[in-house]
């Protein structure tokens, strides 16, 4: 019972040092601008400051980064020219948000517990990102657009309004979360992103373009058919041919029987 108990502490301790609703400032490099939640605007992050708080915001300027470590030892890089809100991530679930990353770039290192990642997520404009993996990189130029790449572990993605198109990235892959579509076909990280990899199929029931030259195959027929009716000369589609079930019509003449007897 006493070796349960300490397991059980061990596990909440993250999440209990997490309710102090403190993320730790441990490196700053460059010029850093910091906005309290109760600020209305951004001024020079001071260099006394250790701790940032829910809604904080921060800025890195030009050239500039920032380290933020979690209580679990997890923590984000923040490149320059981003924004980030700090959330509020113990708060009633049992996925806690960390960050809404307005507006940059940050990769996030998230620790394990009994083998697991820590069950984060992050928030963008446009994209929800549930952490499955410890290492993955958050981007976001355009206030419609957010690209997630997964490094190490796995990371799941969706579109903020876009419910149950979620997309899995494995380790090596990206994906795209554009306002108002499910995030896009994953491709490996040194492959360009499609904004819109959809193959779009439409049914037509008209007549087949092979046999009146006149209309598109319907969706069934192309299925049925498979590729016949695409091709322009094919020898059963010739003039005067003719289909049957005769089992014997392929049989050569006067040698064989088909069945064999």
């Amino acid at each position: 019972m006493r070796k349960f108990t300490l397991v059980l502490m061990l596990l909440l301790l993250p999440t209990l040092a997490m309710a102090q609703g403190t993320v730790t400032v441990s490196s700053v490099i460059g010029q850093v601008e910091w906005k309290s939640a109760n600020a209305a605007k951004f001024a020079p992050l001071p260099a006394a400051t250790r701790t940032v708080r829910v809604g904080d915001q921060i800025h890195t300027g030009a050239g500039a980064n920032l380290i933020l470590t979690l209580p679990d030892s997890s923590y984000m890089v923040v490149s320059e020219n981003s924004t980030i809100t700090i959330q509020d991530f113990w708060a009633g679930s049992n996925v806690r948000s960390l960050v809404d990353v307005m507006m940059g770039k940050v990769r996030f290192y998230i620790q394990k517990i009994g083998g697991r990642p820590n069950p984060y997520r992050v928030q963008t404009p446009t994209a929800l990102i549930a952490v499955r993996g410890t290492i993955f990189d958050v981007a976001t130029y355009d206030p419609k657009s957010t690209e997630v790449s997964c490094i190490e572990g796995r990371v799941a993605v969706e579109t903020i309004g876009v419910p149950n198109r979620e997309v899995i990235l494995d380790p090596g892959m990206k994906t795209m979360a554009n306002a108002g579509s499910a995030p896009v076909v994953p491709v490996a990280l040194n492959e360009s992103l499609m904004k819109n990899r959809v193959i779009q199929v439409v049914r037509k029931d008209g007549e087949d373009p092979i046999m009146n030259g006149k209309d598109m195959p319907s969706l069934d027929r192309v299925v049925r058919d498979n590729d016949r009716m695409n091709r322009t000369a094919d020898p059963l589609r010739a003039t005067g041919s003719t289909t049957t079930t005769d089992t014997q019509r392929a049989k050569p003449s006067g040698t064989l029987k088909y069945p064999p007897q």
